[in-house]
C-alpha cells in the first residue's frame, strides 16, 4: 500500500534461522492459491477477503512481496513491517507466529522463504526492492530506485533494502517466474496491470509489480486462473465487504497496524483511520487471464439441474470470482431451492483431457455443500469431499481422463442449506505431450572391465535398450538393474512414459582396458558477480578426487580436498582454480572461475538520533551510517563538503547540544566514493521548566527505574535526547524482590528530591530518594492492599500542590490517596468507577500540557489507549482514545519528559524491547517514529 508517513508517501520469530534445502512449500503443487504484490500490506486491503479465505480454510497459500514498503524510512521500518505480516498471518490462521526459513529455490539467488510452523501450507517470500513511492521516483535513502524505473528501463539493476545482490529487470522477471514455477498455483493473483497508475490514480509499486507479475503468470504452462486486483480508487466504488468477513479483515490489519508505526495514529480517528477504513470494506478486480481452464475453452458449455434466477446461472460459475452473497450475489450460480440431487456439468466439444478440478463453494456460511462426486463421461468417478464453507477454493487431483463431460453431483449439504450452489467450478487441462529425458552414467568412454552403468529418467517411465547395435523398441529389454561393462559394447535405448511419449534413442559406445578418459569438474554457480555468502558447489561427472584453491596458486601442488560447498566471503575477488582425479589416476584439465561482490553505487545512509526537535542543553546528538562511511557535517548552516575544514567538521563523537538552536547539515561519504545526500535537522531547547518530576539522579533530566526478579533495582539515568545511559544498581538485591509494584509519585516528603512508592504484598512502602541515584530505608505507609489490581501515580492530581497517587479495586472502583507531604497519606476518597476494563493504568504527568496532572489506560476488549485528562482539582475532563493496537506491549510506564523536547513520553515494551513513543505536548503520541531503548528488558519484572 505504503501510502506512510502521514499518508504523504506511498519481529521475527523462527525455528530455524539457517536456509534448509526445501525450495517450495511442502503443499506447492496441490491447487493452491499464490499472489504477488508491491507492499506488505497490500494484500491484506486490496486482496482480502480472497486470500484471507484461502487461509481460513488450509489452502495452500503464498504471498511474494516485490518491495520493503519502507517509504525511505530504514532497516527498521521494513524489518517491522514484515514482521507485521507475519503477525497477520498467524492471527488469520490461528496459531502461533512462529516461522521457519528455507531457501526460496531460485537458482544463483539466495532468496528465502518462510513458512508458518502451525500451518505449514502458509508461507512469504520478500523481495525487498526500494519502495517507488506513488510516483516513482524512489527515495533518496535508497539512491532514488523503483521498479517502476527498472520496468521501463530508466535502471539497468535495483539493489534491495537489504542490500542483496542487484537485479536486473531480466533477473528479477527470472526469479518470479521461477517463483510461480515452484510453486503451481491453480489461484494467482496481483494488483492492478491494466492501463497505467497515474490513469486511474494508484502507487507505481501496484501497477510495476502487477506488469511483472502478469509475465510470470504468463510464462508458467500450467492450469491457473490469473486475476488483477483494483487498489486506491475502490473507495468510490460500492461497499461490497460485509458481516463477518468485514470484521475478520478488519482485525487482521490492525493486527498488521501493531507493527506499522504509521498506522492507526491519528487522534480521535480510531483503526483503521481513514482511508484505510474505507479500502477495507470494498475488494474489486479489474481483469482475469485462464490458463489451462477447459471451462474457459472454445466449444464448452455449462448446464445445471436448475438456477434460481437469471443473474445466478451456471455461467457464473466459470466467471474467474470466487465470490457470491454477501459480498455479490450476481457471481455465484444458485440452484432453485435444490439441496443434495442437484448438478452442474460441463460438455467438451471437442472432447478435452483434463486432471483436475477447483470448487469454491458459494460464501454465505448458511449454505454449505458437504459432499459429492465428480462424473466423467466415460463412467468413472471421483468422489468430493465438503467444499470450504467460505467459497475458497478446493482443488480435486486425478489421473488425466479425456472425455466429453464433467458433472459435479452434490450429495449432501449442510442442515442450514436453502439453496445449494457454487461461485466458481474450474476445470484443468492436463495433456501431458512431453517425452522423458534418459540420462547414461557414465557416459561412453573406456572404462575397466566390471563397470556399472545406470540408465535414469526425469519422470516416471519405462526404459529399453539393446547391447548389440540394434535400435531398440517396446519388444526390447526393459532396463531393471545396472548394466555390467566386460568388453566392447554399443549401448542403445530410450523411454516411455505413461502418456505414451516416447525419447529419442541415444547411443552409447563403450571399451574396456584402462581408463584413460579426463573427469568433468563443475563449478556452480560459474564466474561473476555475486553477494558475500554465495556458496560454491563442485562436481565430477564420475567418481573422483576434487582439490581447489580460492587464492589463484595452482590446485595441483596446493589444493585442498572439496568436501562441502565453498563460500565466496569476499570483499575482495576469489579466484578458484580446481582439477579432479578419478579412480584411474586420470586427471582433469584445471578450471579457472573468478567470483567478484558487484561494485558498489549505493550512497551511505546517514542517521541522525534524535532527529530535529526541541532538546534540552547539554544532550547529545549521534550521527550513523549504515554502512562504513565517513561523516562530516557543518553547524553554521552552510552546505557541508567532503572535505574537512574549518567549519567542514569530520564527525567522531557525539555532539552536544547548546543552549541555543543549532541546525545541523551533515553528509556521509563511503570507500567507494558514494556520497550522502544533504541532511538537515533542526534543534530547539525548550523553555525553562521545573525540574523533570522521573529525575532520581539530580542531573535535571528523567530516568527510568526498572527490577529484575533477583530483587535489584536498577536506574537507568536518561541522556536527555530520548536514550539511556549506563544502569547503576540504586537498591540492590533483594530489596526488590517483594515488590509487585513500583510507584514514582515525584517528591513526596517535600524535601526536593524525588521519592518511590512500592507494594509488597498488603503492605505500602515509602522509599526516600537521596536525589543521587538511590534510596533511604523504607517506610510503611499504609496496609490492605491486596484490594486493588493497581496502583500508579499522576503527580499531585488534587491540586494542593503535593503528589497523590491512586489504587483500583477488583471491583473497578478508582480511590485516589492525596499525599500529605511527609510521605503519608490522608483518607481515600472515589474518583471513578468501571476502569475493570482497563488491563494496564498509568500516568506521565501533564500529558496535555494543560498543567494538569492525566492518567492513561489500556482497553482490555480492544487494546486502544485511552487518555483521561484531570481536571487539576481530583476530577477528570473529557477523555479520548489516542492510539490502538497496544496489547502487544507487556509493561507500560511513563517516564515524563525523557527526550528533553519538553513534552511527556510514554514507554512501551515489546518482547524484549523497550520503545520510547515521544509525546506531542498537547494530549497525543507524537507524530515521529518511536525510539527503541535497546533489548534485555524481557527480564525485568517492574518499569517505572
Amino acid at each position: 500500500m505504503a501510502l506512510s508517513p502521514a499518508l504523504a508517501f506511498g519481529g521475527l520469530v523462527l525455528a530455524s534461522a539457517a536456509p534448509a534445502s526445501a525450495a517450495v512449500p511442502p503443499c506447492a503443487g496441490t491447487g493452491g492459491a499464490m499472489q504477488i504484490v508491491g507492499h506488505t500490506d497490500d494484500d491484506l486491503i486490496f486482496l482480502s477477503p480472497d486470500f484471507m479465505r484461502d487461509i481460513q480454510a488450509k489452502r495452500c497459500v503464498q504471498t511474494v512481496f516485490t518491495t520493503a514498503g519502507e517509504a525511505g524510512e530504514g532497516a527498521t521500518y521494513w524489518r517491522s513491517l514484515e514482521a507485521g505480516i507475519r503477525a497477520s498471518y498467524a492471527k488469520m490462521a490461528g496459531v502461533a507466529d512462529s516461522w521457519t526459513t528455507s531457501d526460496a529455490g531460485v537458482p544463483n539467488r539466495p532468496l528465502t522463504m518462510q513458512t508458518l510452523n502451525g500451518a505449514p501450507n502458509i508461507s512469504v517470500v520478500f523481495m525487498r526492492l526500494p519502495d517507488g513511492f506513488p510516483n516513482g521516483l524512489g527515495s533518496a535513502a535508497y539512491n532514488s530506485q523503483s521498479i517502476l524505473k527498472l520496468w521501463d528501463g530508466r535502471l539497468s539493476s535495483i539493489r534491495p533494502v537489504d542490500n542483496a545482490a542487484t537485479f536486473t529487470k531480466s533477473q528479477f522477471q527470472t526469479a518470479l517466474n521461477r517463483l510461480v514455477a515452484n510453486f503451481k498455483p491453480t489461484t494467482f493473483r496481483t494488483q492492478d496491470w491494466t492501463g497505467n497508475f497515474n490513469s486511474p490514480y494508484d502507487h507505481s509499486d501496484h501497477w510495476a509489480t502487477a506488469k511483472f507479475a502478469q509475465l510470470a503468470t504468463r510464462s508458467y504452462t500450467g492450469p491457473h486462473t490469473s486475476m488483477a486486483y483494483d487498489a486506491y480508487v475502490i473507495d468510490e466504488y460500492p461497499q461490497n465487504v460485509t458481516g463477518s468477513e468485514l470484521t475478520a479483515k478488519v482485525d487482521t490489519f490492525v493486527r498488521f497496524a501493531d507493527f506499522d508505526m504509521y498506522l492507526c495514529n491519528s487522534p480521535g480517528e480510531g483503526c483503521p483511520d481513514s482511508p484505510y477504513n474505507e479500502w477495507l470494506k470494498r475488494q474489486y478486480i479489474t481483469a482475469i487471464e485462464w490458463v489451462g481452464n477447459a471451462a474457459k475453452s472454445t466449444g464448452t458449455t455449462v448446464s445445471a439441474s436448475s438456477q434460481k434466477a437469471s443473474a445466478q446461472s451456471p455461467e457464473k460459475a466459470r466467471d474467474g470470482y470466487f465470490w457470491g452473497a454477501p459480498m455479490d450475489a450476481s457471481r455465484e450460480w444458485v440452484s432453485a431451492g435444490e439441496k443434495a440431487g442437484s448438478w452442474i456439468q460441463y460438455n467438451f466439444t471437442p472432447t478435452r483431457t483434463i486432471n483436475a478440478v477447483t470448487l469454491g463453494d458459494r460464501p454465505i456460511l448458511s449454505d454449505q455443500v458437504t459432499g459429492g462426486n465428480l462424473v466423467f463421461s466415460d463412467g468413472s468417478t471421483v468422489p468430493v469431499p465438503a467444499l470450504p464453507n467460505n467459497g475458497s477454493g478446493l482443488t480435486i487431483n486425478f489421473p488425466a481422463k479425456t472425455v466429453s463431460s464433467v458433472r459435479f453431483n452434490i450429495t449432501s449439504v449442510s442442515g442450514s442449506t436453502t439453496n445449494a450452489g457454487l461461485a466458481e467450478f474450474e476445470a484443468y487441462l492436463g495433456t501431458d505431450n512431453v517425452a522423458p529425458v534418459v540420462t547414461a552414467a557414465p557416459v561412453g568412454g573406456t572404462y575397466a572391465a566390471g563397470q556399472a552403468i545406470t540408465l535414469t529418467a526425469n519422470e516416471t517411465a519405462t526404459i529399453y535398450y539393446t547391447t548389440n547395435g540394434s535400435t531398440p523398441t517396446t519388444a526390447s529389454t526393459k532396463y531393471t538393474a545396472p548394466i555390467i561393462l566386460n568388453g566392447p559394447l554399443t549401448l542403445k535405448y530410450f523411454a516411455v512414459d505413461g502418456a505414451n511419449n516416447s525419447s529419442a534413442v541415444v547411443t552409447q559406445t563403450y571399451s574396456t582396458g584402462p581408463d584413460v578418459t579426463k573427469p568433468i569438474v563443475t563449478a556452480n554457480p560459474a564466474s561473476g558477480e555475486y553477494a558475500a555468502g554465495t556458496n560454491i558447489t563442485l562436481t565430477a561427472n564420475e567418481a573422483a578426487e576434487i582439490r581447489y584453491t580460492k587464492d589463484g596458486t595452482d590446485p595441483l601442488t596446493a589444493g585442498l580436498l572439496y568436501t562441502a560447498p565453498i563460500t565466496f566471503t569476499g570483499p575482495g575477488p576469489m579466484t578458484l582454480k580446481y582439477f579432479a582425479k578419478d579412480t584411474a589416476g586420470n586427471t582433469s584439465d584445471v578450471a579457472t572461475q573468478t567470483y567478484t561482490i558487484p561494485p558498489d553505487t549505493t550512497a551511505p545512509v546517514i542517521t541522525a538520533n534524535p532527529t530535529g526537535r526541541a532538546l534540552a542543553s547539554g544532550a547529545t546528538i549521534t550521527l550513523s551510517a549504515n554502512e562504513t562511511a565517513t561523516i562530516y557535517y557543518t553547524t553554521d548552516g552552510s552546505t557541508p563538503t567532503t572535505t574537512e575544514s574549518a567549519t567542514n567538521l569530520k564527525y567522531t563523537a557525539p555532539l552536544v547540544m547548546g543552549s541555543s538552536t543549532l541546525t545541523l547539515k551533515y553528509i556521509g561519504v563511503d570507500a567507494e566514493g558514494n556520497t550522502s545526500a544533504v541532511g538537515t535537522q533542526t534543534y530547539t531547547v525548550p523553555a525553562a521548566g521545573p525540574p523533570s518530576t522521573h529525575d532520581f539522579s539530580g542531573d535535571g533530566r528523567s530516568d527510568v527505574l526498572a527490577a529484575d526478579t533477583a530483587g535489584n533495582l536498577y536506574l537507568y539515568p536518561g541522556d536527555g535526547a530520548g536514550g539511556l545511559l549506563p544502569r547503576q544498581v540504586a537498591l540492590a538485591a533483594p530489596a526488590w524482590s517483594s515488590i509487585t509494584d513500583t510507584i514514582t509519585p515525584g517528591d513526596f516528603n517535600r524535601d526536593g528530591k524525588n521519592d518511590l512508592l512500592a507494594r509488597a504484598g498488603d503492605i505500602l512502602y515509602f522509599y526516600p530518594g537521596d536525589g543521587a541515584g538511590s534510596f533511604g530505608a523504607r517506610k510503611q505507609v499504609s496496609t490492605g492492599w491486596t484490594t486493588m489490581s493497581q496502583i500508579f501515580s499522576p503527580g499531585d492530581f488534587s491540586g494542593d500542590g503535593i503528589p497523590d497517587f491512586i489504587g483500583r479495586r477488583s471491583n473497578g472502583e478508582l480511590r485516589l490517596y492525596e499525599g500529605n507531604g511527609s510521605g503519608g497519606q490522608r483518607s481515600p476518597y472515589t474518583v471513578g468507577w468501571g476502569w475493570d476494563v482497563m488491563n494496564a493504568i498509568f500516568s506521565t504527568g501533564d500529558f496535555n500540557g494543560d498543567g494538569k496532572g492525566d492518567v492513561l489506560a489500556r482497553r482490555t476488549d480492544t487494546g486502544a489507549l485511552w487518555l483521561y485528562p484531570g481536571n487539576g482539582s481530583g476530577g477528570w475532563l473529557t477523555w479520548k482514545q489516542i492510539a490502538t493496537g497496544w496489547s502487544t506491549r507487556t509493561a507500560l510506564a511513563g517516564p515524563r519528559d525523557l527526550d528533553g523536547d519538553g513534552k511527556n513520553d510514554v514507554l512501551g515494551r515489546i518482547g524484549d524491547t523497550l520503545w520510547l513513543y515521544p509525546g506531542s505536548g498537547g494530549g497525543t503520541l507524537g507524530n515521529v517514529p518511536p525510539i527503541s531503548l535497546g533489548t534485555g528488558w524481557q527480564g525485568m519484572k517492574v518499569i517505572a
